[in-house]
């Protein structure tokens, strides 16, 4: 055990005499070399950052990325004109543009906030995506866009105006009604041409699909 204690005693001596030399040569050297090996280290920091700043996109180009504006059509209401017309909700109706893409067609005037309309809201989706190409059918928020109902006969809301092909009304078969309950109004301008034909309140996926087979989809 003296031995042991005896080695430790000794390691502790020269311990300090290491530690005596080691601060008389910093001593000698003076603040310089510990100034440079600091600016050494900051400039290995930054550079390091650099190339990550190089090889990582910040999160400021991610989110711009991820909302691209072909993602933001998808969503927002548009105009019905020129490739908006295949998008589900719009600000107004371009019927020029409805009778140029020459497919029928299905525009429900309602509103985010009515009962009816929100049941109605999926029926209108689903049908947009799968028959997109072959049929419009379009949704336009009337209490947010308070003119897009001008020149058309709605009185009620959910109202869908239906179009054949090239924008002519739709005359429903007598078949489909009766099948369906389905109860449609026609208005005629003052020389007896149909001008418009319309259905008043929500429609479920069943009569959607039964209406936009009717017209030939």
């Amino acid at each position: 055990m003296s031995k042991k204690k005896s080695r430790q005693g000794d390691t502790s001596s020269v311990t300090s005499a290491k530690g005596s030399a080691a601060a008389n040569r910093t001593a000698r050297r003076g603040p310089f070399p510990i100034v440079i090996a600091a600016v050494a280290i900051l400039l290995v920091v930054a550079a390091l950052w650099a190339v990550k700043g190089l090889a990582e996109p910040s999160g400021e180009a991610e989110t711009a990325e991820e909302v691209s504006p072909a993602a933001a059509l998808s969503t927002a209401p548009t105009s019905s004109s020129s490739s908006d017309i295949w998008s589900l909700a719009a600000r107004s109706v371009d019927m020029d543009a409805i009778a140029e893409a020459n497919v029928p067609a299905i525009v429900d005037f309602g509103s985010d906030s009515c009962i009816p309309c929100k049941q109605m809201a999926p029926v209108l989706k689903k049908s947009n995506e799968e028959m997109r190409g072959r049929a419009i059918v379009k949704f336009v928020d009337v209490w947010k866009y308070t003119d897009a109902a001008d020149g058309f006969p709605v009185q009620v809301i959910p109202t869908q105006v239906l179009m054949m092909p090239g924008g002519d009304p739709y005359e429903p078969s007598e078949e489909l009604a009766a099948k369906y309950g389905l109860q449609f109004s026609q208005y005629t301008d003052n020389s007896g041409n149909l001008v418009f034909t319309t259905h008043q309140g929500a429609l479920n996926q069943e009569q959607m699909d039964a209406i936009l087979a009717d017209m030939g989809v």
